[in-house]
């Protein structure tokens, strides 16, 4: 009932030393003694100093070792642990860790002839090795040293190093042969008997060195402009541009010709004898308009084309082509790009101001010549619009003059049913009407009135009540109160709406209504 693994430090499985914890014998009896006894072995190969429960022998069993847990190996005495450590360790002040011996530290560790090297838990000793002059050690084996390298040899001048196992030698360098001399490190080097010598040569003629020795030539008369070969053999033309003897001045160039040489001015100059200097050449003024599409620049020995306003320089240097300034939006509204330059417009409703860029909105209620709308004019930005009363008008189709609604059709009138609605300008009015004395109204048209015809009649017109004067006889009249709304402007110039009412009563040929 308790897996077995295997102990850190002694490397092998618990079973191989300890059958009882893993075979699980049966039939056996054991005393109180007998159950410490297993957990005191148990408890000292797995878990010494813990608590823990298994079971042996098929019954659960307990166990509990109060204390640390060792660094490395706890054996149990009586009830507690005590610690100990493997060979090559010591135990620590604590109890339980344990740190490395080390051996190297005594002297009878290892054999006078070996080095000791400390290990954990251990030593090892290795046979020391020397090396024999001419030799150094490198990863435990001795090579040799070339001392004509790393400079270890003692040869004197005229002598060679040569490196050999172990050591070297010095062997004499060779002698120089006639027209060779040695210098500091005994190398053979060529004698210039013509430096050397006070007088090689004879008068008229050139001491000429050569490898090991040197030679006379004649001397040879050459002409102005000309030297004398190195060997005096022949006259060679002299470089007088190579060897700085010209007298070119600031912007001239220096022409090397057989035995003289000539000044040349740089491109975009031109010589001028009576100054005796290179000037610039004018190539705008030189070639009006022919170097360049539209603007020509001189600058020191060349030109630069350039274009106005509106125009950028093309590709080729020379031509102009036109700059599209819309682009940008240099305008407020509307950017026409013309040729060289561009032109800002404006929308309908809106005019230029005089920067040439900005749109302003034009008023078109204040600039107008006439009358725009019949009642009232509403600026918008870019156009106007016409406004009718809020009350009793609607705006016709045309968008500029108001008509009048007619309540008493549409029903949109409050009159009880005792009146009469009357439609006006603008509005309605609710009219009662009466008959005189042994009169009754028998009309049933909201439009027909009785008015008594005789010589006066009077309306009121706020209340549109008809009255009477004379009732000798009747009549049917139609009663019809009109309305004109002009326009008119105030002191300010501001325009605004003016109605003129008035009543038209007209007598109706037919059926009289009062009785």
């Amino acid at each position: 009932g308790h897996r077995c693994e295997a102990h850190r430090y002694l490397g092998f499985h618990c079973r191989h030393v300890f059958l009882t914890c893993c075979d699980g014998e049966e039939g056996r009896n054991l005393d109180e003694d007998g159950w410490h006894t297993i957990c005191s072995v148990t408890t000292f190969i797995l878990l010494c100093g813990v608590e823990v429960q298994y079971i042996v022998f098929g019954m659960t069993i307990q166990c509990y070792f109060p204390g640390n847990i060792c660094e490395q190996q706890c054996t149990p005495v009586g009830r507690s642990p005590q610690c100990s450590c493997f060979p090559g360790f010591s135990l620590r002040a604590d109890g339980h860790s344990c740190e490395d011996i080390n051996e190297c530290s005594s002297a009878r560790a290892c054999q006078p002839n070996e080095r000791c090297t400390n290990t954990a838990g251990s030593y090892v000793c290795q046979r020391v090795i020397t090396c024999p002059p001419g030799y150094q050690i490198n990863n435990d084996i001795c090579e040799d040293i070339n001392e004509c390298v790393q400079g270890g040899h003692n040869c004197g001048v005229g002598f060679e190093c040569v490196n050999t196992e172990g050591s070297f030698r010095c062997n004499p360098k060779p002698r120089c042969s006639t027209g060779f001399q040695q210098d500091a490190q005994g190398n053979c080097i060529d004698i210039d008997e013509c430096g050397a010598l006070t007088q090689p040569c004879s008068s008229g003629f050139n001491c000429i060195n050569t490898v090991g020795s040197y030679m006379c030539n004649r001397k040879i008369i050459c002409s102005r402009g000309y030297h004398a070969s190195p060997d005096g053999s022949r006259c060679v033309d002299v470089d007088e541009c190579q060897s700085n003897l010209h007298q070119c001045g600031d912007g001239q160039l220096c022409q090397n010709l057989p035995g003289s040489y000539r000044c040349e001015c740089q491109t975009g100059y031109q010589y001028d004898s009576f100054r005796r200097m290179c000037v610039d050449v004018n190539e705008c003024w030189r070639y009006p308009g022919r170097l360049c599409a539209q603007t020509c620049e001189n600058t020191p020995g060349s030109y630069e084309c350039s274009c106005t306003s509106g125009f950028r320089l093309s590709g080729d240097g020379k031509n102009c082509e036109d700059v599209n300034e819309c682009l940008a939006n240099p305008c407020g509204q509307e950017c026409a790009n013309i040729y060289g330059s561009y032109q800002c417009y404006c929308r309908q409703g809106y005019y230029l101001r005089e920067d040439g860029h900005t749109c302003d909105d034009i008023d078109e209620c204040t600039q107008s010549i006439g009358h725009l709308c019949t009642y009232k004019c509403v600026n918008v930005p870019g156009s106007y619009q016409c406004a009718c009363p809020e009350y009793g008008y609607t705006m016709s189709p045309n968008g500029r003059s108001c008509r009048d609604i007619d309540e008493c059709t549409t029903g949109a009138h409050n009159c009880s049913l005792a009146e009469t609605c009357y439609n006006i300008q603008g509005g309605y009015r609710c009219l009662s009407l009466s008959c005189p004395p042994n009169y009754r109204k028998v009309s049933d048209t909201d439009t027909h009135t009785l008015f008594p015809l005789r010589t006066e009649s009077s309306v009121s017109t706020s209340q549109m009540m008809p009255s009477f004067r004379n009732v000798s006889r009747f009549v049917e009249i139609h009663v019809e109160e009109k309305s004109i709304i002009t326009s008119r402007q105030d002191e300010r110039g501001a325009s605004g709406p003016e109605e003129s009412r008035y009543v038209q009563m007209l007598p109706l040929q037919g059926e009289t209504v009062c009785r």
